[in-house]
């Protein structure tokens, strides 16, 4: 089962990391910081060259979900000496980087919750529509779209709910921000998936208007990145999305707590 596997491995990774190391893992040709090493830092350059075997072990596994993967040349870096305080090393996200982090999770998800059919499906169709796509950057979008248009047909509400929010619980914690949903439409642009954002209207339950978002086109919208975006920082909340009268993409989101708990919309809205 590979869910248990990319599970294991996560799990032998985080045992070599630790809060003040001077090391960490990279891609040698881009800087980013290859799944699922993410900021974990290390003690020495042998551990943190064990640390990187276990991140292609890692790759190896989801690229049996998806071939397409991005091969990452990692390498062990060295965090830079400063007189005082921690170094910390900002590296650009990468659209694929982080539309593969998204999916892993969700597989991870589905692989180790009984949810094997939809699984199967979601992969069946993204190599069917692969088939017909060359560019790696359109690649990763494919994923996430073949992800979010079999899992909004194969499951109900509740079970998307908690797909979602196990999927965000398998990602690095995010501390809750004062304004989760900026703080998840920022972190989705940084990825290069969304050129601007606007936000209007009453704060429990704002209309964004979405400009350049690579996964939504006129009101259809792919809603799941952001979804599990939001739950990262806030874990357990019901998240509303639902769409407007707009022609641009776009979508009307309520972030409320349990007590509601009417999930909706948590992977596309609009017209499909």
């Amino acid at each position: 089962m590979v869910g248990r596997t990319l599970d294991e491995i996560r799990e032998r990774l985080e045992g070599y990391a630790c809060d003040d190391g001077s090391y960490y893992l990279a891609c040698a040709r881009t800087g980013e910081r290859p799944i699922p090493s993410g900021d974990r830092r290390f003690p020495d350059r042998g551990t943190a060259t064990q640390a990187a075997d276990l991140v292609d072990a890692y790759r190896a596994e989801l690229r049996q979900y998806d071939p397409h993967l991005p091969h990452r040349d990692v390498i062990v870096r060295q965090l830079p000496r400063e007189p005082t305080g921690d170094a910390t090393v900002h590296t650009p996200t990468d659209r694929s980087e982080f539309c593969h982090e998204v999916a892993a999770a969700v597989f991870e998800t589905l692989s180790g919750g009984g949810f094997r059919d939809a699984e199967r499906a979601v992969m069946d169709a993204y190599l069917d529509a692969a088939e017909t796509v060359d560019d790696p950057d359109d690649l990763c979008l494919l994923l996430l779209r073949s992800m979010g248009a079999v899992l909004d047909e194969m499951l109900s509400v509740h079970e998307q709910e908690v797909v979602l929010n196990r999927a965000a619980g398998r990602l690095d914690p995010v501390a809750e921000p004062t304004d989760a949903l900026t703080d998840s439409l920022d972190s989705v642009a940084a990825a290069g998936l969304l050129d601007a954002y606007r936000v209007d209207g009453p704060a429990e339950s704002p209309t964004v208007a979405l400009d350049g978002y690579a996964l939504g086109r006129g009101q259809r919208v792919l809603t799941l990145p952001l979804a599990v975006e939001l739950l990262r920082r806030r874990p357990g909340a019901d998240v509303r999305f639902e769409p407007t009268d707009d022609d641009e993409p776009g979508f009307r989101v309520t972030v409320v707590d349990r007590a509601c708990h009417s999930p909706r919309g948590l992977l596309r809205v609009g017209t499909s």
